[in-house]
């Protein structure tokens, strides 16, 4: 079970709310806890809102880093700058994090505090979406990626492939207007580093996004394609222009 540490100064507001949200989110796989720096009284909104959407406030109370029952984490998430501050040496984790928001305590009524649990909702959401927790990344890092990317042909390579799901060395050199061994060349790194699988059908070699490339990282692709709708018109006008004349060369059936 993985474990994650909500922080703030005064663990009365925010944390607490940030706390409740995603015990409910996650359900049993992660240990959650929060703390502050320098522990308040829990606001009574927190309460408020927190029946207004259905959240249980069970086991919530404002205590301090040294009340906590363990003092190592897999992610520690600080949620105001005095805390990301102040714990930048502590406390033992895999993966430190900030998100910035604003207190909802100084402000008045309710709906302020409405609003930070749906802004933290939407984070937990987006944190659980992106994190497969229960796979190993075929990735070393996201440098990995972002190396892949910076070359536009291997850039290309990776548009088309998210669109067509499936392509072969042909199909690509002929889509991309680029010799054999080049494309060969990019293919044969971009499965090095695991981004790319291969499946072979007789002498024809199919590549295809890798099955445990993480959700983060297929985001990127998708948000490249979809953000860059014309980056690929030619090379999916070639790709189109092979499928056809492959189809006029079949014979026909009687």
């Amino acid at each position: 079970m993985f474990s994650i540490l909500f922080l703030c100064t005064g663990n009365s507001a925010r944390s607490q709310l940030a706390e409740a949200l995603f015990r409910k989110v996650a359900g049993d796989r992660f240990e959650v806890f929060s703390a502050g720096t320098y522990p308040q009284d829990v606001d009574p909104r927190v309460y408020q809102v927190l029946d207004l959407l259905s959240v249980s406030p069970q086991n919530l109370s404002s205590k301090t880093l040294q009340e906590l029952p363990q003092q190592s984490f897999d992610f520690v998430i600080t949620l105001c700058d005095q805390a990301s501050r102040e714990c930048a040496a502590y406390p033992e984790s895999q993966a430190l994090m900030h998100w910035d928001m604003v207190d909802p305590k100084p402000l008045d009524g309710v709906e302020p505090f409405l609003e930070s649990a749906r802004f933290l909702e939407q984070k937990i959401r987006l944190f659980l979406q992106l994190n497969s927790l229960d796979r190993l990344s075929p990735l070393e890092s996201p440098t990995d990626l972002f190396k892949i990317l910076s070359d536009g042909t291997r850039l290309r390579i990776l548009m088309m492939i998210e669109d067509e799901k499936e392509l072969c060395v042909s199909e690509l050199v002929g889509a991309l207007n680029e010799s054999q061994p080049k494309i060969s060349r990019h293919l044969a790194q971009m499965r090095d580093v695991g981004i790319l699988e291969v499946r072979r059908q007789g002498q024809m070699m199919f590549y295809h996004l890798a099955h445990g490339l993480p959700d983060w990282c297929q985001l990127v692709l998708e948000t490249v394609r979809i953000g860059n709708p014309a980056f690929i018109n030619n090379e999916k006008i070639r790709l189109k222009a092979l499928s056809v004349r492959a189809s006029e060369n079949e014979p026909e059936l009687t």
